[in-house]
């Protein structure tokens, strides 16, 4: 299984991307690659947390890999963590 890479900036624009990207992946096991994120925004934290429970709901894995210290970080000042963008079997 290939990683899709996240953008460097997860804004409004590269949000609205990744959900059109994730819903193409919808039925099968994802892994998203953070090792490029300088910066992630509270949009992006809520798509990701949407898409888990999707993910969740369909009995499928959505799990985050390589995460960045501004990945990390990010989530951190939005009080997020990287438990809640990933299904269970990966926290």
């Amino acid at each position: 299984m290939n990683a899709l890479p996240l953008p460097e900036t997860l804004d409004r624009k590269a949000t609205s991307e990744l959900a059109r990207l994730l819903l193409e992946q919808r039925g099968l096991d994802a892994v998203l690659d953070a090792a490029r994120v300088t910066r992630v925004g509270a949009l992006a934290v809520d798509m990701l947390i949407s898409a888990r429970k999707q993910w969740e709901a369909d009995g499928r894995t959505l799990s985050i890999i390589n995460p960045s210290p501004a990945f990390l970080a990010g989530l951190e000042a939005l009080g997020a963590q990287i438990g809640l963008l990933q299904t269970e079997t990966h926290q």
